[in-house]
Order: C-alpha cells, then structure tokens, then sequence
C-alpha cells in the first residue's frame, strides 16, 4: 500500500481502518441484542444545562467527595443530557462543577431513548450502583499497597477513621474455642451414670428447670461456667 501523502490523509486513513474494525463489533452486539450507539463528548457551557426538577437521589453529601475526585484526577465521567440539557445521570458531577467554579463540563447528548426510558434510566444508574459491595480482603491489599507507595489514602474517597478500620489487623483469636454446650437432662444423665442419693427434702428445694440449661467453656482454663 503507498503512505499517505500528508498527515490529513493519514488521519482519514486510520480513521476508515478504525471504521471497519469497528464494524464487526456492531454486528455482534446487534445479533446478541445489545444496542450500542456511538457517542460524542462535547463540552458545554455550565449554564446549558440544568439538573432534573424531579430527581429522586439526594446526593448533596457525595459532592464534597466528588469535587475532591474531579480536583484529583480531573473530570473523567461527562454529564449525560437530553435535547434540552437536563441532566439524565450526573447531578453529583454537575454540583461539583459548580463548587469549582468550572465554565464547560463534558457531557453526552443522549437522543435515542424515549422520555419514559429516560425517567426509567435516571432511577436505575443510581439503584444498580447498589447491588455492588466490597471484597474487604482485596481492598485491604490494595490500600495497603497505596499506603506503600506514599500515597494519600483521602484521595480513595474513604475517611481517616474509615481508612484505620480497613488497614487495622484482625486479633489472632480463635472464635472456635467459644461455644456452648447444652447441659444433658438429667433423665439422659440417667442413663449414663446411676443417680445420686436424694430425700424428699432436696427434691422440694431444687425443682427441675423449665428448660435445658447452658454453660459456656473458657478457651484459656478449660473451666465450664454455667450460664
């Protein structure tokens, strides 16, 4: 194949081969009915848009994080918008924006969703978000891991007090040592061991329990104590 002759020919080339390798992943979405849209980033001025006048979450306490976030990292996830700049999923992002005193957010017009798929969206980014949970061992690894490399654990997101719990070590205590046992019934003891000598007297003192009782085993003496 002959080079192209300038670097705008070379851009439209990669960008024709880029086309077809894309292509095939389309047709395989569709065949497995997954619809994928190509979506454009354009930046638009802060005043454009406007958050939803019903929205359901209460995010005002996630702000303070996210401004911290975008502060950190820079503002990766743009503000999804329909035709007339209402926020579909972003009113945490846009906030922030504003406490930073941003003039253009990124954002994403979505176009292809009815307004009833719309309102449905909005509630379902924010529920599904719940249905996840962490895995403490690995995130302990990982924290440790930025802690050993000097990073600031606050950029996570997490508290001091937060960050202390997730790195505090587990006390080497075998919760198998601690367990209850019941006490036999004394017709079973019975039938193990002949019955002591008893008169009237004691009989009218000690009446049987209504229920079984319990006593728990010290893990250090080995002594029972009666519950």
């Amino acid at each position: 194949m002959k080079p192209p002759d300038s670097p705008r020919a070379a851009f439209c080339l990669a960008g024709k081969e880029a086309k077809s390798r894309i292509t095939p992943c389309k047709a395989r979405n569709a065949e497995k009915g997954v619809t994928v849209k190509e979506q454009q980033i354009s930046y638009r001025d802060i005043s454009e848009i406007h958050p939803y006048e019903h929205n359901p979450r209460n995010n005002d306490a996630a702000v303070e994080p996210v401004t911290q976030s975008i502060k950190n990292f820079g503002f990766r996830v743009p503000i999804l918008v329909d035709r007339e700049g209402t926020i579909i999923a972003g009113h945490t992002r846009y906030k922030a924006a504003q406490l930073l005193g941003m003039e253009r957010v990124p954002c994403i017009l979505v176009d292809d969703l009815s307004d009833e798929q719309v309102r449905a969206y909005r509630i379902a980014d924010n529920k599904v978000a719940e249905a996840s949970s962490w895995d403490e061992d690995i995130l302990r690894i990982e924290m440790e891991t930025l802690k050993a490399l000097n990073v600031d654990l606050e950029q996570t997101g997490f508290t001091d007090l937060e960050v202390d719990g997730i790195l505090r070590e587990m006390q080497d205590v075998d919760f198998e040592d601690f367990f209850i046992e019941p006490v036999q019934k004394p017709a079973e003891r019975a039938q193990q061991e002949p019955a002591p000598q008893r008169d009237e007297e004691d009989e009218v003192r000690q009446p049987a329990s209504e229920s079984p009782a319990k006593r728990i085993k010290c893990p250090h003496c080995g002594a029972w104590i009666d519950l």
